[in-house]
């Protein structure tokens, strides 16, 4: 009562405001685009951290596009010449002149892709200095333009991380083609030494800012609201540098409903031919961890599981994992009133049934093909609603530091492969996962991953029987019905290029040991 609850007058005028609250709800609406510049020095992470939120932000739907400085410089200027350390010496005045030029042109091409309806434009640089950043943010305002520009600072003081970065570096730069390891590892030192001369962390004063620790142990963020703290801020706390699978398997097989002669009706109890599969996916994952944790020399932990809440999916994780956590985030798509009967919860195919869904709702599907992510079934979802639920999901696989199990179902598990293989969410509903596999990824030392399929044994096999290995291409292609199904909705969806980048060292095809903690393959110079 009293003092003690808190006044309880409405302001009609709002309380006085502060310079820092008035910038805040400047900052509160979401931009129609918006400058991520990175900062830091050379083998801190930044193109790590770049590729990242790039591939996390496709995915959300956002149009974004990454600006490699150090592509541009090295367009422009041979690597033999531009990637010595003293072309970064700031008393060169040329050099000096080539690096503001280059990026100059990142930036105009940065503001160019937001003008013609980009949602982010991350600025992959050094950005080292004070007087560097301010340039980027009066030659937005300069221009009349109201894109908010926010600085992602990479700040690395661990040496085991940092010396593992600069190696990795040296083995991957363009910069370093051709040099021994030694002679590129004195180089990029004495470079780093130079901009340590000079660099300056970012200040609140600056404006916006989000600060990565380590590339795992610490967040710091100035003035982040709107979707930066809902979704940037969240994905950024989560990454790291960690190695560790991630499974992702479709539910077991339900017992035949009369109405629904697939199985695949929401209350279906799990059928013994899902039982089956569960002990065999129990085995394959006993053998598989096992691999993970002798490379790893790490004390072993229990494995991070996750499922859906429908009946069936639960009983699956059961014969799998003593400890699993359930959340509605996994459940399938919810189709409204269409599908009763045929199409409930899952289908007995590899992908949708695209056909039957013509043949039945010929005028539903036709706008569904428009804009196959954002129109919803009648009284259902859309494929974004599942995307937006499926971001805390994303966030806690990205997060844990442990071998993860996802059982889920067939749109739900293509939106996620899409995230993982740096594809259109339109794409990977045209891919088939077929039942009876298990979706393996690993990380890679670039920042994306390495996809590769499984295939169990069948059910009347004995759950010993060791898995049936396919190839990547197998996920895009599956079984039979699978090309069926990408000629047909290739020439009702037209496709777009995707801007994801794909990583240049991945881990040995098979192998559970930890992707290097090279982070930095690519660094903007």
């Amino acid at each position: 009562q009293g003092y003690y609850a808190g006044s309880a007058k409405v302001e009609a005028k709002g309380l006085n405001l502060s310079k820092r609250h008035s910038e805040r709800e400047r900052l509160t609406p979401d931009a129609h685009g918006i400058v991520l510049a990175l900062v830091g020095l050379p083998a801190r992470g930044k193109s790590f951290i770049s590729r990242k939120v790039e591939r996390f932000l496709l995915w959300r739907g956002h149009r974004t596009q990454v600006y490699n400085v150090g592509k541009y410089r090295r367009e422009a200027i041979d690597p033999e010449q531009s990637g010595r350390s003293d072309f970064f010496d700031s008393s060169n005045a040329a050099a000096l002149a080539a690096r503001e030029a280059a990026a100059v042109a990142a930036l105009h091409d940065a503001l160019t892709f937001l003008d013609e309806g980009g949602n982010f434009a991350i600025l992959d640089a050094t950005n080292s200095t004070v007087s560097r950043r301010n340039v980027i943010v009066d030659t937005v305002r300069s221009s009349g333009r109201s894109y908010p520009v926010v600085f992602l600072e990479a700040i690395c003081e661990d040496p085991e991380v940092l010396e593992t970065n600069i190696v990795g570096k040296v083995l991957n730069s363009p910069d370093f083609e051709g040099m021994s390891l030694e002679a590129g590892l004195t180089d990029l030192k004495a470079r780093i030494a130079k901009y340590e001369a000079v660099y300056e962390t970012v200040q609140d004063s600056e404006g916006p800012y989000i600060k990565l620790f380590d590339l795992s142990s610490k967040v710091m963020a100035n003035h982040i609201y709107g979707r930066l703290a809902k979704s940037i801020l969240p994905f950024m706390m989560a990454i790291h540098i960690g190695a560790r699978p991630v499974w992702l398997v479709r539910a077991g097989q339900g017992e035949t409903n009369p109405q629904s002669p697939g199985g695949s009706d929401r209350l279906s109890k799990l059928s013994s031919a899902g039982q089956s599969s569960a002990a065999a996916l129990a085995e394959f994952l006993r053998r598989r961890e096992n691999e993970y944790w002798q490379t790893t020399g790490k004390p072993r932990e229990p494995m991070h599981v996750l499922t859906s809440t429908v009946p069936r999916a639960e009983a699956f994780v059961r014969g799998v994992a003593a400890e699993f956590e359930q959340t509605s985030a996994l459940n399938p798509v919810d189709k409204g009133a269409l599908g009763a009967g045929w199409w409930d919860v899952e289908c007995p195919g590899d992908v949708p049934p695209w056909d039957e869904l013509k043949n039945r709702h010929p005028e539903f599907f036709q706008e569904w093909i428009g804009d196959p992510l954002r129109r919803r079934f009648p009284g259902g979802e859309c494929y974004m609603d599942v995307v937006r639920r499926l971001e805390t999901v994303l966030v806690e696989v990205e997060m844990s530091t442990r071998p993860v199990l996802v059982v889920s179902h067939l749109s739900v598990l293509q939106i996620l492969v899409a995230y993982f293989k740096g594809i259109r969410i339109e794409d990977s509903l045209q891919m088939a996962i077929p039942k009876g596999t298990v979706v393996e990824i690993l990380p890679t030392s670039g920042g994306g991953f390495l996809v590769e399929m499984h295939s169990l044994p069948a059910p009347s096999a004995s759950p010993a029987s060791s898995p049936e290995r396919c190839s990547d291409e197998d996920l895009a292609l599956g079984t039979s019905e699978a090309p069926r199904a990408r000629k047909r909705l290739s020439s009702e969806v037209s496709p777009s290029p995707a801007s994801a980048t794909s990583d240049s060292t991945a881990a040995p095809e098979g192998s559970l040991s930890p992707a290097a903690v090279s982070t930095d393959l690519t660094e903007a110079g």
